[in-house]
């Protein structure tokens, strides 16, 4: 189940309940599930792949609110 889930720049973004430290999100990216971290904003797996520019601009706009999503469910 998710906690977080919307479409940010034509691209399916998700934070799980399930998901483990550090903190980060699920985005489909060329058809494949990147973990981004959403302290850095890198791609988690594999590296070195960049974060589209058109997906960049809005997380950086919204990373405390998904840092927040993140800290109300794995921080209890």
């Amino acid at each position: 189940m998710a906690v977080y889930k919307a479409q940010i720049a034509n691209y399916r973004v998700v934070i799980h309940y399930t998901d483990h430290p550090p903190p980060h999100c699920h985005v489909q990216i060329d058809g494949r599930d990147k973990r981004i971290d959403l302290n850095e904003l890198v791609i988690m797996n594999p590296p070195p792949h960049s974060i589209p520019p058109s997906l960049r601009r809005p997380l950086e706009r919204l990373k405390p609110v998904l840092l927040k999503r993140w800290q109300q469910v794995h921080l209890q």
